[in-house]
């Protein structure tokens, strides 16, 4: 197991959400098990708080819920994939539909899965330094997206001509969320431009900022301010600061802490 474990959670292109799946679906075929499984999961978490999150909902299980948990964990993806498709549209309302992706986001990915009659153009980023751009851009074109492969140097002249960034997040907190390198700017020159960007999470990565410490602690990694964001967690759509004390009210639920 402590193999196979490594090789799940030292996947630097699929992101922390296509880890968390991969990591449920080895659960569900029986490749991953143990009573130990939970410290395990806990251990190779690193900045990824999804992975706390499981190891939260495994703690203390007996070996044979650990399948079940990882099957309601799965639904709940699905869900979340579902319902923050519908938001992510809504909040696409009175755009272009044209988007800025940054890095390799499975939550993205997911979510527009579910919008792509919708979407008139997606401009990826190279996302450096580990180029996992490419590998979203390759996935938004099999999916039959219309996708241009930019250089981070053009993110401020493509939000200028109006796409619309939309993010991912390994962790949204009370006041930030967590995303690669450049993530930052990128808020910075939308509101700039007076266009809100969006934050797109899956409900496994809400907790609050006493749970997440000091982390991230991959220098790849930063937090970024949530003020005069969209955030959209499942089917639900927090216009900040406006809705924080909704966003809250989530981060109080059982297993997020």
């Amino acid at each position: 197991m402590s193999n196979l474990i490594d090789e799940l959670t030292n996947d630097t292109i699929s992101g922390a959400s296509g880890i968390y799946i991969k990591v449920l679906n080895h659960i569900v075929l029986g490749y991953l098990k143990g009573d130990d499984l939970a410290e395990v999961i806990r251990q190779k978490a690193g900045d990824m708080i999804s992975l706390d999150y499981l190891a939260n909902r495994l703690q203390d299980m007996p070996i044979f819920k650990q399948k079940e948990i990882a099957k309601e964990l799965q639904k709940q993806v699905r869900t979340d994939s579902s319902a923050s498709g519908i938001q992510l549209y809504k909040g696409l309302a009175n755009s272009n539909n044209v988007l800025l992706c940054h890095s390799n986001s499975g939550t993205i990915l997911r979510a527009l899965e579910h919008r792509k009659n919708r979407i008139k153009l997606i401009y990826q980023t190279h996302s450096k330094p580990g180029e996992e751009g490419k590998e979203s851009a390759k996935i938004l074109k099999a999916q039959g997206f219309q996708v241009k492969l930019i250089a981070d140097s053009r993110v401020a002249s493509v939000i200028k001509e109006g796409a619309v960034p939309v993010l991912g997040a390994d962790c949204v907190t009370q006041s930030y969320f967590v995303n690669k390198i450049g993530s930052a700017a990128i808020i910075e020159k939308a509101l700039e431009a007076a266009i809100t960007p969006l934050v797109v999470v899956g409900s496994e990565k809400a907790c609050t900022e006493d749970v997440y410490g000091p982390r991230p602690n991959n220098p790849l990694f930063e937090r970024v301010s949530l003020e005069k964001v969209r955030l959209i967690v499942g089917g639900s759509t927090y216009r900040m600061p406006r809705d924080r004390k909704r966003l809250w009210k989530l981060l109080g639920a059982p297993g997020k802490k």
